[in-house]
């Protein structure tokens, strides 16, 4: 990824995760070093080393007052967050940990995905395909039954086979809709404190698929991979924020325990003022996520629809130049949704969107196009 994509990508983040310019920072690489140096050191000296420093920081507190306290408070995120960073790689080190606690679609739903780009498709295969996957299957039926979908059928009746489903909405339908009911699947159930991010990242994800589906159809390049690649490239985001959260609330509560046993008043004041860190969280989106949706994708095991090649090169910073057509189209449909939100809160200027414009080399005409398109939807109506 380019500086300039890097910088606006941490700024949209900042954006949606409302974290304020002068707030202080808590970065994953920063506490990640720590956590490594401290990891090479024996565990109960570098335990002790900790206890230790925030004990004298408290006893310093004591004398010094309410600048002193909102210092020790500072210090005491800081510390947890040491320990965080070093749990975090360890787990999103692991795709099997992740893949069965964090994002399961099933066995089933990779094959669903490989066919839905079949260009000679029956809904008897589809029906087939889908019938295994019982989350899908579910969340199929529930769309149909809905009253603007049912009230088409001659009886009016609940729709209760899939196949009949599938005749109501339509092969063409089903290549927007099977994807984004993943999607919707992977996300977090709840992304507190950050109330908004769960429904600023799931309408970021269907912006950029639309877009980038979009500019394949206007550059002759496959529209449904495009728009595959530009909605999963969102799957390391949703994977990291959970763990970071329930992360984070595990290493607190253990402290919080810690502290209590010990009958230190003080810090555990301090702790229970502490929250999840937006700075941290987005922080390890830059370092973990584009690595995760390339991983998660790669287990898929896809056959025809090619969105490897595209995370991979997500994930390996591969520049504008010496990407793949869909890669790049994917990185236009980013730059395209991101550049709108930071214009709408004024965070972007004219010469930094003209600098982001050439090097994603989006020409003015797909722009103009882009600006046209609905994006906020599916149009599966």
């Amino acid at each position: 990824m380019s500086s300039i994509a890097q910088v606006q990508q941490q700024r949209f983040f900042d954006c949606i995760l409302e974290i304020k310019p002068d707030q202080t920072r808590y970065g994953y690489k920063r506490q990640a070093q720590k956590a490594a140096n401290a990891a090479a050191q024996p565990q109960q000296a570098s335990a002790g080393r900790t206890l230790l420093d925030i004990e004298q920081q408290a006893a310093f507190n004591r004398q010094a007052g309410a600048i002193a306290k909102q210092q020790f408070v500072e210090f005491t995120q800081a510390h947890l967050h040491d320990q965080v960073a070093e749990e975090l790689f360890l787990k999103l080190g692991k795709y099997d940990t992740i893949a069965s606690t964090v994002f399961n679609l099933a066995d089933g739903f990779p094959a669903v995905l490989d066919v839905l780009s079949a260009r000679a498709l029956t809904l008897s295969q589809l029906e087939n395909l889908i019938s295994p996957v019982d989350w899908l299957k579910e969340d199929l039926l529930k769309l149909v039954n809905q009253p603007q979908y049912r009230n088409k059928t001659p009886s009016g009746n609940f729709i209760k086979e899939i196949k009949p489903a599938l005749g109501l909405l339509g092969l063409e339908a089903m290549q927007q809709i099977l994807p984004v009911f993943a999607l919707k699947r992977s996300l977090p159930h709840a992304t507190d404190p950050f109330t908004g991010f769960k429904g600023q990242i799931w309408q970021y994800s269907i912006a950029v698929a639309l877009a980038a589906q979009r500019l394949a159809e206007e550059t002759g390049e496959n529209p449904f991979v495009a728009y595959c690649a530009g909605l999963f490239h969102s799957l390391g985001y949703l994977v990291v924020a959970r763990t970071y959260l329930r992360t984070y609330q595990q290493v607190k509560q253990a402290a919080m325990l810690k502290s209590r046993d010990a009958r230190d008043t003080e810090l555990t004041d301090a702790l229970d003022s502490l929250d999840a860190d937006a700075s941290f969280l987005n922080s390890c989106f830059q370092e973990f996520s584009a690595n995760i949706s390339a991983d998660l994708v790669a287990k898929w095991g896809l056959k025809r629809v090619p969105l490897s090649q595209v995370l991979d090169q997500f994930a390996e910073g591969v520049g504008y130049s010496g990407a793949s057509r869909l890669t790049q189209i994917v990185h236009q449909a980013v730059y395209f949704v991101q550049a709108q939100t930071l214009r709408k809160y004024k965070l972007l200027t004219d010469a930094e969107e003209l600098q982001w414009m050439q090097e994603v080399q989006i020409r003015p005409e797909h722009r103009q196009l882009l600006q046209q398109t609905r994006l906020d939807r599916l149009d599966i109506d």
